[in-house]
């Protein structure tokens, strides 16, 4: 058994987004595709097919394999976690899983209720069986019972793309999304530049509403990356809502390295730096951004968390311990009581007057920087209430390659708050005026730069 751990998700394309996630660790955020793939809320309902036998036989799988992933983690203070639990194959779990039910007693009904689904099965069904097709879907729907947006179940190859995507590069179209707990509606956060989604014209704001013509309105985000997600070469058409129009998108999906950082000088001493997830690449990417910042005479950082749906979380302490001295950066509680705690040290690449700014998208890793540099009077923070993502997620490996994504612990901010449904409090609240062309936010942010500088 193999485990990662993701604050995400929403995920990139995984959060297509995050995870890409991570989204919660996963992701992701992302949380960024995984994550460490995969881009946040509470979750709902995921599609539901015509495999009753495979959903019944897939839960008696998932209830065996979790039992032995379970039991075999060890959770501890490390970012990475890494092991191996030999699971048997599909049809021995499902076996033993079947005979485990059928000694219980409780469960004779629903083992006999098997057994006469196979039955007619085979006597009446008159198309061909796809048993692993079946097994997945199964699988895929046992987890969504846990009515968790952020728990899920990864095929071989879904899994491989989310964990390729938190490290960098991913096969897709190039987009970071966020899925609203609520109403289900997944949102585009960002467009990457040069990406197939760029060049199709979908656009910061737009509504996924359907992918290859099937509506997606009922879907949970994992199962819509991996619908968005597939072959480099291969076409994917997905129809977006734009103000109340439906626009059809047809792209050629490809190999893309991720881009998480993008800096700039906005005024003479003032570096600008915004960090659109937290995986893999981003602290090296962070970290150099910030060194042609300081060489072009950087005398205060605004860093942009805006739309950020959160990442990994060694990717967050990696780049919280960039910006803090010797100090808390967030705790973790987990289901068994046990709090980890995680810290900077000192040696911070930028140590100078710092603004943060977040907005309603800012998710999970970013509501962990944010609040640990809040809490420790490190920087103030602009904009407006952030997302409100304060668990983490766990990935587990399965034996054929397969994955799971659960959410396994609580994570609270340096000063002790639980930010989980409520959100980061900006020092600062500054609303972004959409009719205008101006960014009062940014606007507001250099004046609070310049105040510290």
């Amino acid at each position: 058994m193999e485990e990662n751990r993701e604050f995400g998700q929403m995920p990139t394309e995984g959060r297509e987004y995050g995870q890409i996630p991570p989204e919660g660790r996963e992701y992701g955020q992302i949380p960024p595709a995984g994550r460490d793939y995969g881009q946040i809320p509470p979750e709902r309902p995921v599609r539901w097919r015509g495999f009753k036998l495979g959903f019944l036989l897939g839960a008696l799988a998932m209830l065996a394999a979790m039992v032995l992933v379970l039991v075999g983690a060890q959770m501890a203070t490390t970012f990475r976690i890494t092991g191996r639990l030999n699971l048997p194959d599909a049809g021995e779990l499902l076996a033993s899983a079947a005979d485990d039910l059928t000694g219980s007693g409780q469960n004779s009904a629903l083992t006999d209720k098997l057994a006469r689904i196979d039955e007619l099965i085979d006597q009446y069904f008159i198309f061909d069986v796809d048993r692993n097709a079946m097994t997945d879907k199964a699988l895929a729907g046992y987890i969504s019972g846990l009515d968790d947006v952020y728990s899920g179940y990864y095929t071989p190859q879904e899994y491989r793309d989310t964990m390729e995507e938190s490290d960098g590069t991913y096969t897709g179209i190039g987009v970071a999304v966020q899925q609203d707990p609520e109403t289900l509606a997944v949102t585009v956060l960002t467009v990457y530049p040069g990406s197939p989604a760029e060049g199709a014209g979908i656009e910061k704001g737009d509504i996924l509403a359907k992918v290859d013509g099937e509506d997606i309105a009922e879907w949970n985000l994992t199962d819509i990356v991996s619908r968005i997600r597939g072959k480099e070469g291969t076409e994917v058409v997905v129809t977006v809502n734009r103000n109340g129009e439906l626009i059809d998108t047809r792209m050629t999906r490809r190999v893309l390295d991720k881009i998480t950082v993008e800096s700039r000088m906005l005024e003479e001493g003032t570096g600008y730096l915004q960090l659109t997830e937290f995986d893999t690449v981003s602290i090296t990417q962070l970290e150099k951004a910030v060194d042609d910042l300081k060489a072009q005479g950087m005398t205060g950082l605004i860093l942009d968390l805006r739309d950020n749906p959160g990442g990994l979380l060694t990717s967050v302490v990696n780049i919280a311990d960039d910006f803090l001295g010797k100090s808390d950066i967030l705790y973790i509680d987990d289901k068994q009581g046990n709090r980890s705690t995680y810290s900077a040290e000192d040696g911070a690449v930028w140590d100078g007057p710092m603004v943060v700014l977040i907005n309603g998208n800012s998710a999970s890793a970013s509501e962990v920087l944010s609040g640990a540099l809040q809490d420790n009077n490190r920087a103030i923070v602009v904009g407006e209430q952030s997302f409100g993502k304060g668990i983490v997620q766990t990935f587990f490996t399965l034996n054929d390659g397969s994955g799971i994504k659960l959410t396994t612990a609580h994570y609270s901010t340096p000063g002790g708050r639980d930010i989980h449904g409520v959100g980061i409090t900006p020092d600062l609240g500054v609303e972004d005026d959409a009719e205008t062309e101006a960014d009062e936010q940014l606007d507001a942010a250099l004046e609070e730069i310049r105040r510290l500088q």
